[in-house]
């Protein structure tokens, strides 16, 4: 019965995230996820998120999906579904627009088979990319003035299946697999407001799907210095396979007499491999300090074999440090744990020959429930691009929270309660 409840879990929040995602579809977000796939989800864990990091080198008694090595200290069987609310705010040097919504970050699940051999199977459920946009436009042709409205919405989600496992007692090594799939609508409707001109309304749909693997690992180094203060230092590796999508693009054309769908591309979108590398101490079971980065080379990126030249590296940095319960101080601050961090990042294209580069700080929180659950909250401030130069400054105020159900969650019920 456990093994059923959790999987019915798992597909409700399932269901209920794309549910949340589609809500949004029209709300209108950062214009730079105009480019390519969209903004890449950067997500692997509310623990990581509030550190800035994204985990390569952190291992502990939690799930991240971004590094399948990381799990290998899980104690115990796991769920956890993370949630997001935010507000931006975009300005250009004329104009503001503020919006705010909410999505489903993942749903993961870890599930220990040996623990002291670090054998843990892990499940998820996770965003890869997010495409939501809105822009508007006044224009005029032939004397007539007509607005017009170029939006976006989807993007990649995964399904992932890893398993990870400890060598030697310090090399922790993880495999994954995922399946990766989405739709990009592309809108482009033109409004007149007067009868006498009639409305259009040109949609593109791109759908995708294709399978990839991430295989990571993580040496626990101190165990080789004699050092107190570097007994507990690790060094991580993660990797994630190029994929190509297999990929169809539809133009649907709507008037106000006729709704004609034309089949405008099919072939394969070219995703590039990327490499992580991180480094982790705990400093005399107080305090954890972690910093890992992330690059990606999407001058191999192609669209149906068509390069972007606006396309190049991209790179990811981030520095997190985490405050660990005290162990003399039993009071309901004293057994939380703080997280504080900051990232920097550089964006895989560019916009009017510029870097479009983004920086934040984050900060959180995790309170534990009992022995076995718990709650994580994260707050983001970040900044993208400018004002200026043809370029859009984003202001980005995220609030997240994440629920870790343990072990207890899966006892099986007395038998007067069947």
């Amino acid at each position: 019965m456990k093994r059923y409840s959790a999987v019915i879990l798992f597909l409700l929040i399932s269901v209920c995230g794309d549910f949340v995602h589609s809500q949004s579809e029209t709300s209108g977000g950062s214009a730079y996820s105009v480019f390519g796939i969209g903004d890449l989800s950067y997500y692997s864990s509310t623990r990581t998120y509030s550190m800035g990091i994204l985990g390569t080198s952190l291992t502990g008694n939690y799930i991240n999906s971004f590094n399948p090595a990381s799990v290998s200290r899980l104690r115990s069987t796991m769920i956890s579904t993370n949630f997001n609310y935010g507000f931006l705010k975009s300005a250009n040097e004329v104009s503001e627009n503020k919006v705010s919504n909410g999505n489903v970050l993942g749903v993961n699940i870890g599930i220990p088979i040996d623990q002291d051999k670090g054998w843990v199977l892990a499940l998820g459920f996770n965003p890869a990319s997010l495409v939501n946009y809105k822009i508007r436009i006044q224009n005029s042709i032939g004397g007539a003035n007509y607005n017009q409205t170029y939006s976006g919405s989807g993007g990649l989600s995964r399904i992932n299946l890893g398993m990870s496992y400890r060598l030697l007692k310090s090399v922790n090594i993880g495999l994954e697999y995922n399946y990766s799939f989405g739709e990009i609508k592309n809108l482009n409707f033109i409004d007149f407001g007067n009868s006498a001109y009639t409305n259009s309304l040109i949609k593109k749909e791109t759908d995708f799907q294709k399978s990839y693997i991430k295989t990571g690992i993580i040496l626990e180094a101190g165990k080789l210095f004699k050092s107190s203060s570097l007994r507990n230092l690790s060094l991580g590796f993660a990797y994630q396979s190029g994929f190509n999508l297999n990929s169809t693009l539809d133009g649907i054309y709507i008037s106000s007499t006729s709704v004609d769908t034309v089949r405008l591309n099919e072939g394969e979108i070219v995703i590039p491999e990327a490499y992580s590398f991180g480094i982790t101490n705990n400093f005399g079971g107080k305090y954890i300090l972690s910093a890992d980065i992330v690059v990606q080379d999407w001058n191999k990126f192609r669209e149906f074999g068509k390069k972007r030249d606006n396309f190049g590296s991209s790179y990811r940095a981030g520095l997190g440090i985490e405050i660990l319960p005290s162990k003399t101080n039993n009071s309901f601050w004293g057994r939380n744990t703080y997280r504080i961090g900051g990232f920097y990042d550089k964006a895989y294209y560019t916009v009017s020959g510029q870097d479009i580069l983004t920086y934040g700080i984050r900060a959180g929180l995790n309170i534990p429930i009992s022995k076995f659950n718990s709650i994580d909250f994260g707050v983001n401030y970040s900044v993208k691009g400018k004002k200026g130069e043809g370029l859009i400054k984003d202001e980005f105020l995220n609030l997240t929270a994440g629920i870790n159900f343990g072990e207890l969650w899966f006892l099986r019920p007395k038998d007067e309660d069947k």
